[in-house]
């Protein structure tokens, strides 16, 4: 069983502080994402666990064993950087045998990993080619292919896909998530992009300055953001928060803001009862939907409407959030109900 347990870990570099006493417990054959801002501390984590920095404070356990303090050889895991590191002067056969051969293995076993992982990976045919004769793509799928053929205990990947252009980016998240599931590895993986987060993720470890939010099924971190910074980085548009002060009914205790996913609104063209009357600022066709950019005594907030509904920059709209999808945040930011 390979889990991953992340206890009170701390990291600072100077008066910077990086990590501020994380945990976080990584289930056997999960894929979890680690998905923030730059800044937020999600790569230096990854290193954490990889070995390659250490922490000030906290536990790092890989399975039944405590590695917190053993070198990144002794962990059992295997690390994809954003960069490839494929090395040029080497087959892609000998690029992918590169981690068993640092391990002395035998040389059937080298054979059929590396076939093996490159057959996952659909370049069994590049085996005899030099990375200066691969694509951006081709050369990402090496990379995988190697850390895949020594085993790993723990697959690491640090933004692996950013630097494809976006056509490949969507065939390569496809592949990869298609290739993890069969390779049954429990999976970390750091990216800034919450499209590739959501779509990728058993789990998603939002983190904000140093701390994890919120870390839960990509559903129900879209649903139920635990803070208004989750709700306010996940979704795209992402969620409305609105002052309440003119909501009808109840109110929680407590609550300031009513948070609201800009498609969970009942739309009207005519004034009905528990509608807010909305002034459109601006209308943008998305070819699915429409957008709006609105206003409400003064706040602002976005609104997806169905294109059938015909309506100009100017307008009046009425709107009513759908009761069951309403989210109430307090002051700090955390959620009520």
């Amino acid at each position: 069983m390979t889990t991953i347990s992340i206890e009170n870990v701390k990291k600072s570099f100077g008066d910077a502080h990086i990590l501020k006493s994380v945990s976080l417990d990584i289930k056997h054959q999960e894929f979890t994402v680690l998905l923030g801002p730059s800044g937020c501390g999600k790569s230096t984590l990854l290193r954490i666990i990889a070995g390659l920095e250490t922490q000030d404070t906290g536990v790092i356990k890989i399975g039944d064993r405590t590695v917190s303090h053993l070198p990144p050889k002794e962990r059992n895991v295997a690390m994809v950087f954003q960069n490839y590191a494929v090395f040029p002067h080497m087959t892609v056969f000998e690029n992918i045998a590169f981690g068993l051969r640092m391990k002395k293995a035998p040389e059937q076993k080298i054979k059929e990993n590396v076939e093996r992982t490159a057959t996952l990976m659909h370049i069994d045919h590049l085996l005899h080619r030099y990375s200066g004769q691969l694509s951006g793509g081709q050369r990402q799928r090496v990379a995988v292919a190697r850390a895949l053929a020594v085993e790993p205990d723990v697959l690491l990947m640090d933004e692996p896909l950013s630097n494809l252009d976006a056509l490949l980016r969507l065939q390569m998240r496809a592949e990869l998530k298609a290739v993890l599931e069969a390779s049954k590895t429990t999976t970390v993986y750091v990216t800034h992009d919450q499209v590739e987060a959501m779509s990728l993720a058993d789990r998603i470890a939002v983190m904000n300055a140093g701390r994890i939010d919120q870390y839960d099924l990509p559903d129900e971190i879209y649903n139920n953001p635990a803070t208004e910074y989750v709700g306010s980085f996940i979704g795209n548009p992402p969620m409305n928060f609105i002052s309440p002060t003119f909501q009808r009914g109840d109110i929680p205790e407590g609550a300031t803001q009513l948070g609201i996913r800009p498609e969970d609104f009942d739309v009207s063209t005519e004034a009905r009862e528990d509608y807010w009357p909305i002034t459109i600022l601006t209308r943008e066709r998305l070819g699915s939907h429409q957008q709006l950019s609105a206003e409400l005594n003064g706040q602002l907030f976005r609104v997806n409407i169905a294109n059938e509904i015909d309506v100009s920059s100017g307008n009046t709209l009425y709107l009513k959030p759908k009761d069951d999808k309403k989210r109430w945040y307090s002051e700090s930011g955390k959620i009520i109900l």
